[in-house]
């Protein structure tokens, strides 16, 4: 497939993506909620035919108060894995991001390990990553993951691997970081999680650290689709909303989304972690960038 086709099918997928949502925001009736899970079904069938094999596929648009939307596609598939035991996977995502205004593509590579619990409810996990953009700025990470299906707790660390990269009038530097997400699911929502993330990039020229607080509602409307939205509180930058739409193959548990199971019997759910063995892992993909020209220093997550 050439590069044109690829990319024309990864917009029809965003389209398609957009509408799904806008009709959701709309309209709650049962008439709208059938139209949107057949759009998921007709997303899922296109991602099949581009993307097959066992493993989480996810396709991205995220937005916010003061940049462009930007998207991505993300593939987890096995290395060896065992079935109810454990897995080594890899994770494979390409993105399409803004810096000054101007699109940019990067790459995101990683190997990971999850294990399973004896009773299969919790799962431990470690990973490393190289991050790469076409401008040159490279950086790696480590990261380590606990995970049930009602609570989740992640950490991840970043080293830059570049310094220095002149692009344009500007010189650019990847930036040292580390971040910690605590994930857990509201009572008798079980397609409901709050996600709290605390992160701190460590400066080169800039004057201070960037260091800030995100809150978000992270909302599985379909086991195809998932919204989530919040606010991203910086000590250089302020605070700003965000919001992501989020399509994802195979579909989640059906009880785990609003779509088929509204209001849960239980508090919070105790299921099998099976399933979450391929699963995307979170981390920061996109990398912060020191950005210096004409004598003013900037850094942003790209």
């Amino acid at each position: 497939m050439d590069k044109l086709s690829l990319k024309m099918k990864y917009l029809r997928i965003i389209f398609l993506l957009f509408i799904s949502f806008q009709v959701l925001a709309d309209d709650n009736d049962t008439a709208k909620k059938n139209l949107v899970d057949k759009m998921t079904s007709s997303i899922s069938s296109a991602l099949t035919n581009m993307i097959d094999g066992e493993g989480d596929t996810q396709v991205q648009i995220t937005t916010g108060e003061d940049y462009h939307p930007e998207f991505s596609i993300v593939t987890v598939r096995p290395l060896a894995a065992h079935p109810g035991v454990d897995a080594w996977f890899i994770q494979l995502q390409l993105n399409e991001t803004k810096i000054r205004g101007d699109g940019r593509l990067s790459v995101n590579s990683g190997i990971g390990y999850r294990k399973l619990s004896d009773d299969k409810t919790s799962l431990t996990g470690a990973n490393v990553f190289i991050d790469y953009d076409q401008k040159g700025n490279a950086r790696a990470s480590i990261g380590l993951e606990l995970k049930s299906s009602a609570f989740e707790a992640i950490g991840n660390y970043y080293q830059a691997l570049t310094k220095g990269k002149t692009v344009g009038s500007y010189t650019e530097r990847s930036l040292d970081g580390l971040e910690v997400s605590i994930i857990g699911q509201i009572p008798y929502l079980p397609w409901a999680n709050i996600v709290a993330n605390h992160y701190e990039w460590k400066a080169d020229k800039n004057s201070k650290d960037s260091k800030g607080d995100k809150i978000s509602l992270e909302l599985t409307i379909t086991p195809n689709l998932i919204v989530d939205l919040g606010y991203d509180d910086n000590n250089i930058h302020g605070t700003s909303n965000f919001a992501k739409i989020m399509f994802v193959y195979p579909p989640r548990d059906q009880t785990m989304s609003a779509s088929t199971n509204l209001v849960g019997e239980k508090a919070f759910t105790k299921g099998d972690m099976s399933v979450e063995l391929l699963s995307v892992v979170r981390r920061t993909n996109k990398q912060v960038i020191e950005s210096e020209g004409t004598g003013v220093v900037m850094a942003r997550s790209n």
